[in-house]
């Protein structure tokens, strides 16, 4: 647990980083927009594609310990679409897409499929909660539109799914 604390005050330092550096573009340079400039906006970005690579590696290796089973296959997928939509936001303000920080080695191993689904419940609860507690921000509307939408699905859909598999 300490080593994911620590790799999320990385994350907020790079984000702070980030945000200094490009705040003080010069005329020649593509400047940020203003909202951008607001590092904890940055760094709830960073925070939640992190998240969502997290999730992509352990559902990738329940994959490959149990073969394409149900709900992995389907929420596979999923989480994939909730990182490409928070690299676009990256994008669209010029900014670099964060790579995933998470090795295969930190991401844990399932006895049973059963036991793998009760870590997906707990994964969903968790990923709607780093998205819930960026809502009190003054978040761009495309960040909050992208930040709803992925906490809705890992609510009503993917939770869903894994407790009906736990």
């Amino acid at each position: 647990m300490s080593e994911v604390r620590s790799k999320m005050s990385t994350l907020t330092l790079m984000a702070l980083v980030v945000s200094i550096g490009f705040s003080g573009c010069d005329s020649d340079s593509t400047p940020v927009s203003p909202e951008m400039q607001d590092s904890a906006v940055l760094a709830a970005m960073e925070e939640a594609i992190q998240d969502e690579y997290k999730a992509e590696l352990i559902y990738e290796k329940v994959i490959d310990d149990f073969g394409s089973v149900r709900p992995f296959a389907n929420i596979m997928g999923a989480e994939v679409r909730h990182s490409q939509a928070l690299a676009r936001l990256f994008e669209a303000r010029g900014l670099p897409v964060p790579t995933s920080l998470w090795s295969e080695q930190e991401i844990p191993r399932f006895s049973s499929l059963t036991e793998a689904c009760q870590a997906g419940v707990t994964a969903e609860i968790e990923n709607a909660e780093i998205y819930e507690k960026y809502f009190g921000l003054d978040l761009p509307s495309d960040v909050r539109m992208v930040f709803e939408n992925n906490q809705r699905a890992s609510l009503e859909n993917h939770l869903r799914a894994f407790q009906r598999c736990s």
